[in-house]
């Protein structure tokens, strides 16, 4: 693999079997025939998708407005005491809105892939200082290295120990991403071992989304101050530095973190191995995991396939031989949480 690499999403086509995935191109239902051709008639379903992005804004915006009335009437102190509530729900339904910006990347918004970006950009990653493009770029390599030192999404590198918690809670591991970021492209850097995928394209591409993003919480945060809700202003901050970032890396973490995984191990160097969970449709669970994100085996097993399509997915697969293996794979988010740390704190971590 070159230094490089990009393989573009039209790649999904050839249906390389991808790490932690079954070869599925000759799998056959004993009443809904081959998948490759059954696949064919799982479009996505755009409403779903719309409203299900819809009520995320609707939720995030909607705390962020009950928290300035409540600071405006009652007075910013009672602001503040109830203000940890507040940022927790903001920092929840952002992290659930981030998770569509991956449906974007599979090009699951839209029926035209132009418009499935533009769309995306100026809604979803409003947020964050991304864009669809080079999120894409990246997000494939994921596919393509999961679970092994070149992988672009790494959170789940990191042992759920209560040190790893105070630094997500505390806004240093967001700073470590940043910082890698940044350094990744220097030869002689540590944080140059993992992902060898570099951001290409015009600089503008890289600064657009970023200043874009600034504009969007600077209005969020002069809404507030405008109100005299400096409270508010406040919550919204640390729901983005510190709360967001937590509930996005324990999210990763509870997907593709091996049980087993020793948390001496540095799998920037070490290959863990492709792990791949799926966890339960109650509410909590599909909201943290929003946008099949709680479902997320059957996306690495098919690429192509939008969440709004897993409940066909999951019924054709448990009619195959590969119904065990989801049946291994099921779990709730609690249990794996509890799992993961207490193995943390079994080995001193």
């Amino acid at each position: 693999m070159g230094e490089d690499l990009y393989i573009p999403l039209e790649a999904e086509a050839t249906y390389e079997v991808l790490p932690g995935s079954p070869d599925v191109r000759q799998l056959e239902h004993p009443t809904l025939g081959m998948w490759v051709t059954y696949r064919k008639a799982l479009r996505p379903r755009y409403t779903t998708v719309w409203f299900d992005i819809g009520l995320c804004f609707v939720m995030m915006t909607g705390g962020f407005a009950a928290h300035i009335v409540i600071t405006s009437t009652r007075g910013n102190i009672f602001g503040f005491e109830v203000g940890a509530l507040f940022a927790l729900w903001i920092g929840f339904w952002l992290n659930a809105i981030l998770t569509f910006g991956h449906e974007a990347a599979h090009y699951n918004l839209a029926p035209s892939r132009a418009r499935n970006d533009i769309l995306a950009d100026w809604t979803i990653w409003l947020f964050f200082p991304e864009s669809t493009k080079n999120y894409r770029r990246s997000h494939w390599q994921h596919h393509l290295h999961l679970g092994d030192p070149q992988d672009t999404e790494i959170s789940y590198h990191n042992c759920l120990s209560p040190w790893f918690l105070a630094r997500a809670l505390t806004g240093i591991y967001l700073l470590e991403l940043v910082s890698r970021y940044i350094f990744r492209r220097g030869p002689h850097s540590s944080l140059q071992r993992a992902p060898r995928f570099t951001p290409r394209g015009p600089a503008a591409n890289r600064v657009a989304p970023v200043l874009r993003t600034m504009a969007v919480h600077s209005i969020f945060i002069g809404v507030a101050v405008a109100f005299h809700a400096y409270a508010s202003a406040l919550i919204w901050m640390i729901a983005i530095v510190f709360v967001f970032p937590f509930f996005a890396s324990i999210r990763q973490i509870l997907e593709h973190r091996a049980a087993e995984a020793a948390c001496s191990t540095d799998f920037k160097v070490v290959p863990q191995g492709p792990v791949n969970r799926t966890f339960g449709t109650d509410l909590f669970s599909r909201y943290f995991g929003a946008a099949g994100f709680n479902r997320h085996l059957l996306h690495h097993w098919d690429p192509t396939v939008s969440y709004t399509r897993f409940n066909e997915m999951q019924i054709f697969f448990n009619g195959t031989h590969l119904h065990g293996w989801l049946e291994r794979a099921q779990s709730s988010y609690a249990a794996t949480f509890a799992a993961l740390l207490r193995k943390a704190r079994n080995e001193g971590a």
